[in-house]
């Protein structure tokens, strides 16, 4: 097996040309946001892409070396859904310094590093409109991320769920009424959400009509100005500190800002040998939900003493009833299984959405659990996938599931072993629930015993309370083995220590010193 630095140079492309005009380069001034996320190749080399968000009718800045003499061009990403900015692109290797370099200075970038040690952990940042006035920086995410570049990571893990105020419930829809007129109605978009209930489309009955806010006729479709806002104004340290590698959330579907998450941050591209950049279908309401999305394949970046699989949990809804999704998942889940199996190395799985992800019955929102004092409902469909795999388990490789969605954090550890613990970060930025049971407890996840801990809305720090925002940093061992802290920087507070070891009293985390949550009822 090759060492992944090797294996990703098979991708790099270096064209060394003359520098463009400066007249017509862009300025450090028309560039909102400049970063590296990482991916895969399909011959199955890391990817590292560097890429910058400039205004429109210039020329790309080119890529360099630090220090060095060659200039590469950068290209400029498909476009399809016409946002008035543009993407530019190059490949970069592992382990060197690049910088971009405009017609007024340069920007450096963060290197990618085959062998990261310090990896934090983001998800569900952006900020709902109510809670963040237009045209502001998502906060608290933006606190979080600048705290988090200072801290200076190798690597920065997000769990989906970027652009909330662009990607509100209601959206309105032109038709025309029984006597031709046009009128406009409120509809809920397709969400795949984690309700039973019309509005989610979650199990997309055969004829329900499938809305999208990026249909010809809906008044509000995915913008720059949101992605702006709840992304790349707030984290714009933080993606300069460290590359990235992503998740999609349910917030990125196809039917809400799924156009921008394809466009600005999803690792496939045009310039990786055999890959093309994705894109969501043009949105058709005579189509089913199927036709309308994209699942992304899954992909695997490897290090020296870690592989990240990254699987696309978008459109994996809570009830696998009747749903066309549910085959999908069970070849992902199959796929994964596979090329963990093959590799042979220590794998964290990425997703979205939690795999066993713990909350109580609540029958005002159809969570699929059925009764009160249930718990372990999320994800059903996932969960079913699994149970329909060799052996009804994840390989014995995949050693922890990381994964956001729920608005809190959760730890969850498995007695017996035969599932990897899963580490919920779903409170770095949007407005956190709260649900029971909170705090530490026990509980049953398809009838095998958990240990569980959870963060509310707040926890009491000697008594007094504080939010319960936070992300996850995680040291990496060379022996494949981790530590991690879950912070608040903003109040100065270790919410949670956690461990690879499982021997915490809660399996692999536990709550910081002086850190209390209520218990359940």
């Amino acid at each position: 097996m090759k060492h992944p630095l090797l294996r990703s140079l098979c991708c790099l492309s270096t064209l060394v040309v003359a520098m463009p005009s400066l007249a017509d380069t862009a300025s450090i001034n028309n560039q909102y946001a400049s970063f590296v996320v990482l991916g895969q190749s399909p011959s199955g080399s890391n990817v590292a892409i560097a890429r910058t968000v400039i205004d429109p009718q210039l020329d790309c800045p080119t890529i360099s070396e630090v220090g060095g003499s060659q200039t590469s061009n950068m290209v400029t990403r498909d476009n399809s859904f016409h946002f008035p900015v543009m993407v530019c692109e190059g490949l970069v290797a592992f382990d060197k310094s690049y910088q971009l370099n405009f017609s007024d200075g340069t920007v450096v970038l963060p290197s990618a590093k085959s062998n990261p040690s310090h990896i934090q952990v983001f998800g569900d940042t952006g900020c709902k409109s109510k809670d963040c006035p237009s045209g502001s920086a998502a906060q608290p995410f933006q606190a979080l991320a600048d705290s988090g570049a200072l801290a200076k990571p190798d690597l920065v893990l997000h769990m989906g769920d970027f652009n909330y105020r662009g990607t509100g419930g209601q959206v309105g829809f032109s038709a025309k009424d029984s006597s031709g007129q046009l009128q406009q109605q409120n509809q809920w978009t397709y969400d795949a959400g984690d309700d039973l209930g019309s509005a989610d489309h979650c199990g997309q009955s055969k004829g329900q009509t499938y809305y999208s806010q990026n249909a010809a006729n809906a008044n509000r479709p995915d913008s720059w100005n949101y992605w702006l806002n709840d992304l790349f104004m707030s984290a714009k340290s933080l993606m300069l500190a460290a590359p990235w590698i992503v998740a999609r959330g349910n917030h990125e579907l196809c039917s809400r800002a799924g156009p921008g998450y394809f466009y600005f941050l999803d690792p496939h591209s045009n310039l990786v040998k055999g890959q093309q950049q994705l894109s969501c279908p043009m949105q058709n309401a005579d189509k089913s939900a199927l036709a309308n999305t994209v699942q992304i394949p899954n992909y695997t970046v490897s290090f020296k003493t870690l592989d990240i699989a990254v699987i696309d949990s978008a459109n994996a809804c809570d009830s696998y009833s009747n749903s066309p999704f549910t085959k999908i998942y069970q070849q992902v889940f199959k796929r994964l299984n596979h090329s963990a199996k093959q590799s042979g190395n220590n794998t964290w799985v990425m997703t979205h959405r939690p795999i066993w992800g713990v909350q109580e019955y609540d029958s005002s929102t159809g969570t699929p659990c059925t009764a009160n004092k249930q718990y372990g409902c999320v994800n059903q469909m996932m969960q079913k996938a699994i149970a329909m795999l060799p052996g009804k388990r994840l390989v014995k490789n995949i050693s922890l599931v990381l994964s956001g969605h729920m608005h809190k954090f959760e730890s969850i550890s498995f007695a017996a072993k035969n599932h990897p613990p899963a580490l919920i970060i779903g409170s770095s930025g949007v407005k956190l629930a709260g649900s029971q049971p909170q705090g530490a407890g026990k509980t049953q996840i398809n009838g095998i015993g958990a240990s569980v801990l959870t963060t509310n809305t707040s926890v009491h720090y000697k008594g007094s309370p504080y939010a319960a925002f936070g992300f996850l940093k995680m040291q990496l061992a060379q022996d494949g083995s981790w530590q991690g802290q879950l912070v608040n920087p903003s109040s100065n507070l270790l919410l949670a220590n956690c461990t690879s070891e499982q021997n915490l009293a809660q399996g692999v985390c536990e709550l910081g010193p002086d850190i209390s949550v209520s218990s359940s009822q």
